[in-house]
Formats: structure tokens, sequence, C-alpha cells
């Protein structure tokens, strides 16, 4: 595979360097472009031979010129963001052309690729799929464009931290988002180690940006494994079309109003675009980005005991286990009353009471009752004072493209991303100086497209907080000494006559040898590290610095992917019906060096993938109805081969196509992750491990059976043996058939746009996370987290509906509501079907980008219903939530600029997406934009 990608990149700068340049006779087209109704001259407008690669835009003046080798008749296409697009057809060689444009908003007229991967109008789509604009993106209320997924239909937004975030449609959301692919220019935006898409921290730059299509629903007919809930496709900018200097800056202040903090905290993001064209062949762009901030808070500190008592706190709970508080887990429990017995002997024996007298009796039932049943656990750090807050991203891009002629052009791009985090898997994870790098080379035309990508990883310091903070308890004190010391001031106050408080009070002082002030009570004896103190900052960093394989809890991921693709559409040589087929193949390799993988140091697990789909699309009755049929091919090296099919249909119920609707049988599935498969990692209570037979035999699920869990919380639940061993079924691919009917259209003289759909998932094999207990209810049991595969029924069923009205004076008002529900859950003990998704959620905006000359504003407002969090970080039901987004913007025509004010959660009504994430406050920013070809 790296030596295929090696002589791909070779052979094609050799092409690029020796193609002949201007063989062919020219065909050169100039003039002027104005806005139509204040004569002024637009800059920046792409002007493009429709179905090649050839273009230009046009200059400072509104002038233009383009040089190319097509000769007549052709079609230019005319378009700028926030203008009526013009075609105008060519017919000599040589032409002037001066255009007038006029602003307009586009309902139901846009341009999508994603849904059929060929060009068409998002009314006609035969599946579901939504898109923002270029407008879109700029006219958003949110802080940035990832947040203004948020306003889609039926989307959900699982938010770990402030970059830490990514979206989910139809349910199943969780701590990964295993069921949605993430694309960037056609490359998956994942981590390799990961196997899923971080948000936009490893992403693409706003200022690059230049539409985002979403696509509801299975897609991996399409776009390969994963594609079970939808595809997010996110295009950037090409440097022959978007050329000049952009940059801009963003100040925010974040947590207002704080439970956690005192004073507000600021944001900064500074971004930077060039691009240049250096003739009709050669252009380039460079873009970088940066954030920096203090991080939103994980500050739930419910105990998870009882996370409806929120009385229930270390002050008045000696078995207290914070939600965002570590090494006060409940990881052996230790419950005073089952001592109690064992310390009732030791006062008898020292005593010289002879067992079975009445004296010893006497004072073995008086010992033992003043043992409450009650647990104890060590008293912990917060999390903000184990991980701090800081959290930055930078992302670095470049790209030379080059035009080989009118047809065909050539790619070469690479990234940069680094960045600091946090997320909630098992235990909440630092992502510290993570950093990704992703090349690729591209050869495209109309018709097709060759590209070789590759992504590679490294986790640098990143380290698991939870395990971090078990480490550092042992470190300081052993548990062993520490409950002892416990218990023994305990019992001691308690034979003493003092109370059951004063002798909590006295163990805990005496087991942390600090009291509450944080004063040392025994210099002579170590005592708990307080936070901020250079003493944990020391035990800290030994910790964080040693991989878990050493000892330590630092996180070590060299994982990579590479992939060779190539797509070819034969619609211009097969005229009665349209064919499109592409190949894929895909190779990860595995490197964490045995450190939460099951790879071994210095031999990394390859992993291979390949994909072959083909799409066949027919219309009927004058291109009133069109039938499109796909289906893809798939094989991993430690799976069967599978075969996903997508069937679809388009009825447009009036000549214009102004009503259209639709109807798809799709199927689609995922292989296992990297993590599913491959996972080999100590929880500290629990290990996780992979559901290939490999991994689990590793540990004997072979030779020694386990048993499940009776209900989902690792520790405190119990092995279930009364039904006999678990059978552990056939590690497989998880499968989904989708039926959905859907409508689109234009009313009332195109001012009402209406989208509505309802379907029905049906999921086979659906992977789940199960406990399971080996040698249970025996000094030597092992408890374990695994994947596993399941042939019970699992579907869900949703709809949705959105509108957008078009009002006088260019106001617009649009709304959405999405409803989803599980059908079907597995009902087996130790598992969790983990939906994490609401009922209901709706969307309401009102905005006019042209209020005033120059003058703008939008404001979209979202409410969503409480619903059941399950995960491996704990079982919650996360509480109804609304925010309001709102911005205003002036158009600086002058100095090129755009002034943007505005606010995120402008109410600041503080809400969590996922248990033990971070609480999301309000974020009000001010963004100054210039655009050197802004009009």
């Amino acid at each position: 595979m790296f030596r295929q990608l090696k002589s791909f990149i070779i052979l094609l700068l050799l092409w690029m360097m020796l193609t002949p340049q201007n063989l062919l006779a020219q065909t050169v087209i100039s003039g002027k472009i104005t806005d139509k109704d204040t004569g002024e001259p637009l800059i920046g407008v792409n002007i493009k031979i429709k179905d090649k690669q050839v273009g230009t835009i046009t200059d400072y003046d509104g002038t233009y010129k383009l040089t190319t080798q097509t000769p007549p008749p052709f079609v230019l296409i005319y378009s700028i963001v926030g203008y009526a697009t013009r075609e105008i057809t060519i017919d000599k060689p040589q032409e002037k052309i001066d255009l007038e444009m006029e602003t307009q908003v586009l309902f139901g007229r846009e341009i999508v690729v994603s849904a059929s991967r060929v060009e068409e109008d998002i009314l006609t789509s035969p599946v579901s799929i939504e898109k923002l604009s270029l407008l879109d993106i700029q006219q958003g209320a949110a802080s940035n464009f990832y947040d203004e997924l948020y306003k889609i239909k039926g989307v959900d937004m699982n938010v770990n931290s402030l970059t830490f975030r990514f979206p989910n449609v139809r349910g199943f959301n969780g701590e990964a988002n295993y069921r949605m692919n993430q694309l960037v220019d056609g490359i998956s935006n994942i981590s390799p180690g990961l196997s899923f898409s971080a948000g936009n921290i490893f992403g693409i730059s706003q200022l690059d940006l230049e539409s985002v299509e979403l696509l509801v629903g299975a897609s991996s007919a399409l776009y390969g494994p994963g594609g079970m809930n939808g595809t997010l496709l996110m295009t950037s900018k090409n440097p022959f079309d978007y050329q000049g200097l952009s940059v801009s800056a963003q100040m925010g202040i974040m947590h207002v109003n704080a439970s956690y903090q005192d004073m507000p905290k600021p944001m900064y993001d500074l971004s930077l675009r060039y691009a240049k064209a250096f003739n009709d062949k050669w252009a380039f762009k460079i873009v970088a980005d940066y954030l920096t901030a203090e991080d939103w808070n994980a500050s739930d500190f419910r105990d998870r005991g009882d996370l409806n008592d929120p009385e229930s706190t270390r002050e008045n709970n000696e078995g207290y286990d914070g939600v965002n508080v570590y090494g006060d887990d409940i990881i052996v429990p230790v419950n005073l009353l089952d001592v109690a017995p064992a310390v009732a002997e030791g006062v008898c024996e020292n005593q010289g009471l002879t067992p079975g007298t009445p004296e010893y009796d006497q004072l073995y039932n008086h010992v033992v009752s003043l043992f409450p049943d009650q647990l104890v656990t060590r008293t912990g750090w917060k999390e903000r004072d184990l991980a701090g807050t800081h959290t930055d991203n930078l992302k670095l891009s470049a790209a030379v493209h080059h035009r080989i002629n009118d047809n065909l052009e050539a790619i070469i791009q690479g990234t940069y991303s680094n960045g600091n985090s946090v997320y909630t898997t098992q235990n909440r994870f630092a992502i510290r100086n993570f950093r990704i790098g992703m090349g690729k080379v591209e050869l495209k035309s109309k018709n097709f497209f060759v590209r070789a990508w590759g992504i590679a990883e490294n986790s640098a310091n990143s380290y698991d907080i939870g395990g971090a903070a078990l480490r550092l308890n042992e470190a300081w004190k052993s548990s062993e000494d520490w409950y002892s010391d416990y218990i023994a001031s305990f019992t001691q106050t308690r034979l003493l006559g003092g109370s059951l408080k004063d002798s909590y009070s006295f163990a805990r002082l005496t087991a942390d040898n600090r009291d509450r002030h944080g004063n040392v009570f025994d210099p002579s004896k170590p005592a708990i590290p307080l936070p901020g103190s250079e003493e944990l900052k020391t035990y800290w960093d030994e910790i964080i610095s040693k991989q878990v394989t050493e000892g330590g809890a630092g996180v070590l991921d060299k994982s990579s992917l590479y992939q060779i693709e190539g797509q070819y559409n034969f619609t211009d040589l097969i005229k009665s019906f349209e064919l499109m087929v592409g190949v894929s193949n895909r190779v990860y390799v595995v490197n964490s060096k045995g450190n939460i993988f099951f790879d071994k140091p210095g031999e990394p697990i390859p992993i291979n993938e390949f994909g072959a789909y083909a799409q066949i699309s027919k219309p009927f009755i004058h291109d009133r109805f069109r039938l499109t049929a796909s289906a893809r091919y798939d094989k991993n090296q430690n799976f069967k081969g599978r075969v996903t099919p997508r069937f679809s249909a388009v009825w447009a119920l009036d000549p214009d196509k102004n009503h259209n609707i639709r109807a798809s049988y799709q199927t689609a599935f995922r292989f296992p992750s990297i993590s599913d498969q491959w996972v080999d990692f100590d929880i500290g209570y629990y290990r996780a491990i992979g559901g290939l037979p490999e991994v689990q035999n590793y540990y004997h699920f072979n030779t020694n059976p386990v048993y499940p869990l009776s209900g989902s919380n690792p520790i405190l639940d119990t092995p279930v043996t009364d039904k006999g061993p678990f059978i552990i079924p056939t590690f497989s691919p998880e499968r989904v058939e989708a039926i959905e009917l859907g409508y689109k259209g234009l009313s009332f003289n195109n001012m009402l746009y209406m989208d509505a759909y309802v379907f029905k998932n049906k999921y086979n094999g659906f992977l789940y996370q199960q406990l399971l207990a080996q040698n249970p209810n025996t000094p030597e049991e092992q408890r374990y987290q695994t994947t596993i595969s399941t042939n019970e029924p699992v579907s869900a069923f949703g709809w949705a509906i959105s509108m957008d009205l078009k009002m006088m004076m260019g106001f617009h008002l649009g709304g959405n509501v999405a409803y989803n529900t599980l059908l079907d859950k597995i009902e087996s003990e130790g598992h969790q079907t983990r939906f994490n998704t609401p009922d209901y959620r709706y969307n309401l905006s009102f905005g006019n980008r042209g209020l005033l000359k120059n003058v703008g504003f939008n404001i979209n407002f979202r409410w969503q219903n409480k619903f059941l969090w399950e995960s491996g970080f704990g079982v919650a039901e996360m509480p109804a939530f609304s925010t309001l987004d709102a911005q205003v913007n002036y158009k600086w025509s002058k100095m090129k600029t755009i002034i943007k004010i505005g606010g995120s959660n402008l109410l600041n009504n503080y809400y969590t997406t996922s248990f033990g994430s971070a609480q999301i406050g309000g974020l009000y920013y001010i963004k100054v934009t210039f655009n050197e070809f802004l009009n």
C-alpha cells in the first residue's frame, strides 16, 4: 500500500511538470461585472466554464479575463455569494461580456453533490440532504460554523468541550460517533486510533470553508463503512475561485456567572487565508487558524451513588463518588458494616477475652453495633484541579492546484492540526498536544477522480484523567494504608463515645492527614496533596509522563491510515442511463505499542479494507420520475465481505419540479471500530477489551466462562450466574435497513420551502457494550467490558419537518421539528443500547441579511427534550434545555470588512449534552473579518 501511494504521487508530479501546455487555439472572454442595484463593481465573482475545470474571478474593478483552450460553443457560469447565478452561452472565440448581477436568496435551488455523488438540485435529491451554503455560514448566529449544524432538523450535538464536539442524527449517539462519516474535500476527517471524527478540532478553518452538506440517514452505498446515520461533507474553497487575503479575528467572553469560578474568561480565535492564481494554470493557498481559551468545565459534582440527591456531598457522605471528581471512585467497595466483625474480633483480642464467653460476645456485639452500613471512598480531586482547563487548537493547511487543461485539475494538499482538549469515554481523557497530519494528491475532472491520501496521528502527552487520579492516590499513600488509618481512627472515636459525624470527620482527617483548611495533621506522615500545590504537580507530572504499560496514565497512539480511491462517471459515454463506478483500498496501521490496543511494541497491526461501488440512474416521463440503484461491496480482512444496496425514486408532481416526493430503501453498515476490535485497556476497576476472538481468548474467554453483570454499573452490579455462562455471539459488522419517505417543495411563488421525511431503521448485528465477570464471587474475580454483536432486534423510528419562509423586505423565518424514538432494545443483563437522543427537538430562526444598508442580523432558538444517557462513564437522565443564538453584522465595504457581534447561548442557560461532559454556558463574541475581495 505504501509503495503504491509513493508511486502514485511521483507519477502525478511528473505529469504536472511535463504535460505540454497551450497547444490548442485559445478562446478569450473578458468583461466587467457590476451590482444591478448600485452599479458598483463586484469583486471576486467566480467565472467558470460549465462541466470544465477552468475558470477565473473578477478583479478589484469588477473586470475579468478568461483564456481557455475549449472551443465555442460552451456555457459560462457567473456566481458569487448572495447573488443569482448567471449562465451565458459563448459562441465566438473572442467576446466581451459585461453583466449586471442581482441579489437573491435561494430557497430549494441549491446544488448538492453528496446525495448521489453528482451535481443535482436539492429539490430533486433522492434522499434526505441538508446544506449550509457560504452565505449560511457567514450569516450564522453561533460563534463558529460547526455549531450552526445545530439548527438543521434532527441534528444532535455531543459537546465534550469547547473544541471537541460532534454531530449526530437519528439516534445512537455516544462518546464516539462511529455511525456517522465526516469528510473534508473527500478525505475522512477521522483520528485513525479513535476511528471517528472528533468534531472540527482536526478539521477545516471557517475561512476556507465553501459549503457543508449533511446526508441524513444510511449512506454506506456510496461512502463506505460507517455511514449508518449520515455523512457530513465539508468542501474547502478552490484557490482559483476564491483568491486574495482573508483575515478573521474573534474575541469572546465565556464562563459568565459560572458556578465553578468567580470571573468570566476570554476566548480568542484568529484565522488567516491567502490564495493566489499565478495564471490560468497554477494556484495555491495557505490557511492558518488558532484558538485559545479556558475550556468549558466538567463540574457535575453530584454523587454517582444517588444522582437525584443534590445534598449528597463529601461533607455529609463518606461514600461520596462525584461525577467529575476523580480518586474517590468505588473500585473495591469498602463498607464499614463489612469490616465490623474483623474490627470487633481485634478489640476483643486486645482485651484478652476468650471467644464464646459472655464478656467476649457482649463486647463483640457492642463494637459491631457501632459500625453503620456505610460505604467509604477516598477523598479525590475535582477535574479542573487535576487536568486544568486550558484549551487551544492550531490548524494549518496548504494546497497547490494545477489545471493541466480545461478538463483536468491536479491537487497536492497537506494539513496539520494540534489540539488540547478533554473528552469522555470510559473515563475522562485529556488530549494534550495531540497531533494529526494529512496529505493528499488528487487528479480530477468532470467525470472522474483519482486520489491517494493518508492520515497519521500522535497522541503525544494525552492521558487518562481518572486512571491518573487512582495512581495519584497510591503514590502519596496506598489505599491499604489509607483505609487502615481510616478504620482505626473511626473505631477509636466510636469506642470513646464519639458520634458518627465526629467519627467520620476524625477518620478522614487521620487518613488524609489534612484538615478542611489544608493544614497537615501529623507532620511526620504523608498528607493528601492540595490542588495547585507543587507537591501535587510533582506527583501528577510523573504519573502522566509514563505510559499505562509503565504504570502511569499516559496514552500512546501513533496509528495511521492510508487510502487510494477512484471514481468514474460514464454519463458522457452512455446516453440511455447514467452509470457511475468507484473503488477504494484502505489500510489502517494500529500502533499504540501495547498501550491501549492489543498490538505489541514494534509490531503494529495492519488492517486492510477494500471497497467497490456502482450506481445506475435513469429518468422517465420527461425526467419527472427518476429511479436510482446503488450497491457497494466492502471487505475487511477480519470480517466477511458485505454488500449494501440502495434504491430510491423521485417523482416530480409538476413540470417545474417544484414539488417532489422521494422514497428510498437503503442499507448501511459499519465494521467494528479499531477500539471495538482491538482495545486492551485497564480502566482500574475493569478492563476494556476488543471483541475479536484473539483478544478475548487471550483473557481465556474460550476456556474460563464469563457471566453478565446484573446492570450497567461495572463496580456495584453483581454477576448473574443462575442462567449459566454468557455465550458470546460471532463478532460481525453492524448493518441497518432504512426505509424513508419524504417531500420537498416550493410554494407561494417560491416564497415557502418545505422539507419533510419519515423513516424507520432496523439494525442487524447491533454492536453494543457488554459487562462480564470471570471467576465470579471469588477473590480472583475479574471484570471486563467488551463489544458484542447481537441478533436481537433493535429498531428506531422518526420523522422531521422544516419550513422556510421568505418574507417582504428581505426577512426570513424558519423552523423545524424532529422526533426520534427507540422501538426495540436489547434486554440482556449488563448491556447498554445507548440510543442517547431526545425524542423531540425544534429550532426557530428569524433574520434579514439586509435589514438596513450593510446591516444584517440572525436569531436562532433551539430546544430539546430530556433523555436517558447510557455510556461507559455512567448512566443518567439529561435534562431538557434551550438556547438562544443571535448576531448582528455590519459590512464596512470601504474597508472590505464585516463586523459581527453576537452570542451563542445568549441567555446563559448552562446545559450538558452527555453525562460527565462539560457544562456549556453563554459565549459572547465580536468578530472582525477582512476579505480582500469583499464587495
